[in-house]
């Protein structure tokens, strides 16, 4: 009798270790969408406290936004977008980087693509070049996140003067946007309907040649 009722115990947690392993099938999957929609939703914040610090940064420079110039290392000189933040707003170096992004110390782009593409060298925006833009600046990228195999590893100023910087593999789900009006957004793929890179047209990145 003892020996079925051993028998029977054995089934029974065996049943219950199938079972378990069921439900960590089913539950796996949920909980990893979980986490990767907690990173977007960090990139989010990043993004808004982004958009904060550049607010802060153009009275002071008569309506123009930082510089993208070179690829200085946080703190090594004040080149650079990122850089200019630091010094004139503060700007804390864990707010350019990605949770997901396992390669870099900063995962953040900033679209100067037309400012080349129109002038032939490096320069900035300036808020009246968006006042006059014929899209909607909800509709126009101002900081992307990068792919990941993109730009060297200290790299504190990225940039898409004169590459297609957004992220084809998104770290988690979606690659999360800041459009010049501020508010930003993840997406899965850059839609060239609902997004653009400048002030006169609907478009994706294209060669920047003057």
């Amino acid at each position: 009798m003892k020996k079925q009722i051993g028998i029977f115990t054995l089934i029974e947690l065996l049943v219950v270790i199938v079972i378990i392993a069921v439900l960590a099938g089913l539950l796996l999957p949920s909980l990893n969408k979980a986490r990767l929609k907690a990173a977007e939703t960090d990139c989010l914040s990043n993004m808004h406290q982004i958009s904060l610090y550049l607010t802060q940064y153009t009275p002071d420079f008569d309506g123009y936004y930082p510089m993208a110039e070179g690829d200085p290392a946080w703190e090594d000189e004040t080149g650079g977008w990122t850089n200019k933040l630091r010094v004139a707003a503060n700007a804390q170096k864990k707010v350019f980087k990605c949770s997901k992004d396992n390669r870099r110390e900063f995962s953040y782009s900033l679209n100067c693509n037309e400012i080349i593409a129109t002038t032939g060298d490096r320069g900035s925006w300036h808020e009246s070049q968006f006042s006059k833009a014929s899209v909607g600046l909800s509709t126009l990228v101002l900081v992307e996140e990068t792919d990941t195999e993109m730009f060297n590893v200290t790299d504190s100023d990225q940039d898409n003067y004169s590459q297609d910087t957004a992220s084809t593999q998104p770290r988690h789900g979606n690659s999360v946007v800041l459009f010049v009006d501020g508010h930003g957004g993840g997406v899965r793929f850059f839609d060239a309907s609902k997004m653009t890179y400048y002030t006169d047209r609907m478009a994706a990145w294209e060669e920047a040649t003057p």
